[in-house]
């Protein structure tokens, strides 16, 4: 019988966690019926929720070292994805307007 070690349980259930989270995503952004999309979301969060408690779980362990970021590269990060989000949502908005 095969024995794994509590590293390699913990690795199986994140990767399993992060797959769960790519599919829910997918298909709750492909869902035409809002029920069931909402549904999708909701178990996207609650696995999303599940992946960060393994995370922390390997993190303080030492089995998945993370290095912290700089102040100052997280504004940048931050900063630019928010220009993103504003520009996209902008031209979203824009393409509505011109069907309309």
């Amino acid at each position: 019988m095969i024995k794994f070690t509590e590293q390699e349980i913990l690795q199986d259930a994140l990767i399993a966690h992060k797959f769960l989270i790519k599919m829910y995503c997918q298909y709750g952004i492909e869902c035409s019926n809002q029920e069931l999309r909402s549904l999708l979301n909701t178990l996207c969060t609650v696995s999303s929720n599940h992946d960060f408690k393994i995370f922390n779980i390997m993190n303080q362990k030492g089995f998945y070292k993370t290095t912290p970021a700089q102040a100052s590269k997280l504004n940048q990060t931050l900063k630019m994805h928010t220009k993103m989000q504003a520009e996209l949502e902008s031209k979203l908005c824009s393409s509505c307007d011109k069907k309309g």
